[in-house]
């Protein structure tokens, strides 16, 4: 059996995808807050049993029209309701057999960890890189320095400075090559001690590099490989940093290859559930998810992340986006990264609304003017 928490705006067509003649848009007009579970392969006997919990509870557990034949083993449903209706589902749940156990515990972790909207982290980018793939970010030392001062002024909460591209189709670098384009970066931070005004994260792979900007006084570690080299945990807990948890498959030179997964959200669950049982072997406190937007990842892939970013809030832990002027986004547009702004700002806002609290971005200023205009909305 397989769960995911669906995002409000996937559950209608979930509800056609698992063939329902289930009148679910009538009723979701009723209630005031819906939320809803993607429930496949389950036994036929066990879906018999959930439709009768959930209509007992007044929740919904909508299945193919020929589920009441009973000539399948297993079917997929879609489970949906308010809140405390589905608590109610999920209590009863715990004491009934063939998997509805587990299906129980998952709607209480989502539902207990669900996160409304609240103000978001900005994460503004610095790439001290001649390569990346936004060319106007391509930032030498000064004027790296002086963007990093104006962001500081402007109250930025994080600034995420980088020496490594990681576009689709680079190389990987050696890190005294990275610690050659940042040396001097670290040295004016730590000098000035501009840690104390906001938080500096490395984006890196190479643990070298990370050292050296952890002792420069940087406080979050953004590992675009995943976390492959474990000496990134044992850094991320000498220093007491913060580890972002990056899902992604391969190298940014053959990532865009490696797209194809049976069930993208079941293979990201089994890839964070990996890397948290890391994280709290070797100590790590202090973590943020990234969905890995981009990374191994084709475009619908990448929306349908950003659509159901409420699966992901089961873990309790902050929500990173960043999908900032990235080539999904240009793909839709039919525009190159220098036109990408506002397209950004709109997906951006999308995955704050549906439950990121972190977004990584190349322009600061207006994304937050973005989030002023949304705190505004939710505040009335």
């Amino acid at each position: 059996m397989k769960i995911r928490a669906l995002g409000r705006d996937s559950i209608l067509n979930e509800l056609r995808g698992v063939g329902s003649d289930f009148a679910g848009l009538n009723i979701m007009k009723k209630k005031s807050e819906i939320i809803a579970f993607k429930v496949s392969e389950l036994k036929f006997s066990a879906c018999m049993i959930l439709k009768q919990e959930a209509l007992s509870a007044n929740a919904e557990f909508a299945t193919p029209r020929e589920c009441i034949l009973g000539n399948q083993k297993k079917y997929d449903g879609v489970l949906f309701g308010r809140p405390s209706d589905l608590l109610r589902v999920a209590k009863k749940c715990l004491i009934q057999p063939f998997g509805l156990r587990e299906l129980g515990h998952k709607i209480q972790e989502h539902i207990f960890n669900k996160n409304t909207f609240s103000k978001p982290s900005i994460m503004a980018i610095v790439n001290i890189t001649p390569d990346s793939f936004y060319e106007a970010s391509r930032m030498e030392l000064k004027r790296a320095i002086k963007h990093i001062e104006w962001l500081i002024q402007g109250g930025v909460e994080i600034i995420d400075i980088g020496g490594a591209s990681s576009r689709p189709g680079s190389d990987l670098i050696e890190d005294e090559v990275e610690l050659a384009r940042l040396r001097e970066i670290f040295a004016y931070i730590k000098e000035a001690k501009l840690f104390n005004h906001t938080d500096f994260s490395i984006d890196s792979y190479n643990p070298k590099v990370v050292q050296a900007a952890l002792q420069s006084g940087f406080k979050i570690i953004n590992d675009v490989s995943g976390v492959v080299d474990h000496k990134m945990f044992e850094l991320a807990s000498s220093f007491n940093a913060r580890l972002i948890l990056m899902h992604t498959q391969g190298t940014p030179k053959e990532m865009a290859r490696l797209t194809e997964y049976k069930d993208i959200f079941a293979s990201m669950d089994a890839f964070f559930s990996a890397k948290l049982e890391d994280c709290a072997r070797y100590g790590v406190k202090d973590v943020i998810l990234d969905i890995g937007f981009g990374f191994a990842k084709n475009m619908d892939q990448n929306i349908a992340l950003v659509k159901n970013l409420a699966h992901f809030q089961c873990y309790g832990l902050p929500i990173l986006v960043g999908a900032s002027r990235k080539s999904s986004i240009q793909k839709i547009i039919n525009k190159s990264a220098s036109d990408a702004l506002c397209a950004t700002l709109i997906l951006h806002s999308l995955a704050l609304q549906n439950g990121a609290s972190i977004l990584r971005v190349h322009d600061y200023e207006e994304h937050k003017d973005m989030v002023k205009i949304l705190e505004a909305y939710y505040a009335v």
